[in-house]
């Protein structure tokens, strides 16, 4: 991490923002171990319309859509444009919550592979589909708009004939992790994904006792 980018984290998060940014760098690429749920959505079941109490509209994100959205706002730096417009060759596409013509909150996708880190993916069952980096303003939170994107991405994946949506949380992820285990009669338990970081050299993978489920 060099001085400018330094500067531009302390600018735009402060001392705290910098901090988190440096332990996070650390945990990931030299030294630490994590795991992530991985759970699973039945699409064939049938889901309440989401009531968000605002008019939103929902589209796929061009690569002009990801060059607007910053790193403050958005969580969406420089690095992570580029890689999710990389997707947008291969098999991935991200959606997009609109309201008063601005972008809300996004959540990115990718169809018959799982990532198991960046740039490294797994294949799927092939009526199966993956989900990952999901993301709502600050100021909209508590409003359901993520919900309400899982529900435009229900429609996508069942014209693609999906029947399952494959979806991975941290652990340490305390909120999002209630979340989905507060709507377990939902989202079912399939696995785990183990993370490994050792002085540079990285491991990601699905212990085998769960491969058969994805």
């Amino acid at each position: 991490m060099n001085i400018q980018k330094i500067k531009k984290i302390i600018n735009e998060k402060g001392l705290f923002g910098l901090f988190s940014k440096l332990r996070y760098s650390i945990k990931i690429n030299l030294f630490g171990f994590w795991k992530a749920i991985v759970f699973q959505l039945d699409l064939e079941k049938k889901y309440p319309q989401v009531d968000t109490g605002l008019p939103l509209s929902f589209r796929y994100a061009s690569e002009q859509d990801i060059d607007s959205m910053d790193d403050k706002h958005y969580n969406l730096d420089e690095k992570s444009k580029e890689y999710l417009k990389e997707r947008f060759k291969e098999n991935g596409k991200t959606i997009l919550a609109v309201y008063n013509n601005k972008i809300v909150g996004y959540l990115c996708l990718i169809l018959d592979q799982m990532e198991l880190a960046p740039n490294k993916f797994k294949n799927l069952q092939k009526n199966k589909a993956y989900t990952y980096k999901g993301f709502v303003l600050e100021e909209y939170r508590g409003r359901r708009i993520h919900s309400a994107m899982y529900s435009q991405l229900v429609k996508f994946f069942k014209k693609e004939g999906k029947r399952y949506v494959i979806s991975t949380v941290d652990e340490d992820n305390k909120p999002a992790l209630k979340t989905k285990l507060k709507n377990r009669a939902d989202y079912e338990i399939i696995g785990t994904l183990i993370h490994i970081r050792f002085f540079g050299l990285k491991f990601d993978y699905i212990p085998k006792r769960y491969l058969g489920n994805i």
